[in-house]
């Protein structure tokens, strides 16, 4: 390693323990811990399942399966504070209901606003406060989309785009619970918005800070 993960200057010496110390920012880390978990980052922009990479890095799968989770948790965090900078660059916005299977109720429910030519997603409350509603699942469907949210330059642009993306995104996971659908909703945001290159980019100075 010719460079500090935190501030990436070259002056770095070598600790009696085998961990790296940086002259200039006075961080201390393991070489080993920063190269295995650049490798599970790696994987994490390449769309390689946590089963997979463990397996590619010889690495017990509970690590990479956290590593994956904590990623996404970042994720999350880092798109909400670069929409939040932007926001008012937003030029448009449509909802959107996302059905895993027939039942509408347990439907995930979001707003995707398209700003500066970037995509972000905003959760709307859940669908289940519909479950007292006296009509059948159709007239619900029917009701939900006559009452959406949507301000839309064209219904073929950048946010339709990208919901065919998420769609073929969330294929291979068979079905993602409630309570964790946003992170993977982020995921393909993030995924969505920046190359290989700069997803690993950002993710590398947002898990090694």
């Amino acid at each position: 390693m010719n460079n500090c993960s935190f501030c990436h200057t070259t002056h770095l010496y070598l600790l009696r323990n085998g961990h790296i110390k940086c002259a200039q920012c006075k961080r201390k880390f393991s070489p080993k811990k920063y190269e295995r978990d650049k490798k599970i980052i790696q994987s994490f922009c390449n769309n390689t399942n946590a089963l997979q990479a463990s397996k590619l890095h010889n690495l017990n799968y509970v690590t990479v399966q956290k590593r994956y989770q904590n990623l996404r948790r970042l994720i999350t965090t880092y798109l909400d504070n670069e929409h939040h900078k932007d926001s008012m660059l937003s030029q448009e916005y449509d909802e959107y209901i996302y059905m895993k299977n027939e039942n509408i109720y347990a439907a995930q429910n979001f707003l995707t606003f398209n700003y500066h030519n970037r995509i972000y997603n905003l959760m709307l409350p859940s669908l289940y406060k519909f479950r007292t509603f006296d009509k059948n699942d159709e007239e619900l469907s029917k009701f939900l989309f006559l009452n959406k949210i949507a301000k839309l330059e064209s219904k073929y642009g950048k946010i339709n785009e990208f919901w065919e993306y998420l769609e073929e995104f969330l294929k291979p996971y068979k079905g993602v619970n409630s309570e964790n659908f946003v992170y993977y909703l982020k995921e393909a945001e993030f995924k969505f918005n920046y190359d290989k290159k700069v997803q690993e980019e950002i993710l590398l100075k947002l898990y090694f800070v």
